[in-house]
């Protein structure tokens, strides 16, 4: 009888393990070991953490707890792999409702902004081209 359910509930959380390479090395981590080592402070709405990055591209592990605000990247294209949460994105006047597993590509200059709607902080996996500097982020009014 405790089989079937331990069974289930550890297929309903996959272990979602990170192996980039930059240069010569090939990093290895998992998404586990990446939220102990960098939890979402009581207090912190949002946070990055970057598991590494190249010429062409940087990875993160970004958290949030409520919501973002409006924003565009100038410089930067990116791709949101939602790993666990849910809750409503909107890319320039639409809305989308994305889930664990959703994939979203957003172009440099598209106001976006995503809605927490989860009880516990959604995670995304967000790989920027070209790698992010941490300074391209500009808020502007909700469209």
């Amino acid at each position: 009888m405790l089989l079937p359910i331990l069974l289930a509930l550890t297929s309903c959380s996959p272990a979602h393990e990170f192996y980039l390479r930059y240069g010569q090395q090939l990093t290895e981590s998992d998404l586990a070991r990446v939220l102990k080592e960098n939890p979402l402070g009581p207090q912190e709405n949002i946070k990055v953490t970057t598991l590494g990055q190249g010429s062409t591209a940087s990875h993160h592990v970004v958290q949030i707890r409520d919501r973002e605000l409006p924003h565009i990247h100038r410089n930067h294209d990116l791709t949101v792999v939602v790993l666990r949460g849910s809750g409503p994105i909107v890319i320039a006047q639409e809305q989308r409702l994305l889930a664990a597993g959703d994939v979203v590509f957003i172009p440099r200059d598209t106001v976006h902004y995503f809605i927490n709607a989860s009880r516990d902080p959604a995670v995304a996996l967000v790989i920027f081209s070209p790698p992010f500097d941490g300074k391209d982020t500009v808020p502007v009014t909700a469209p």
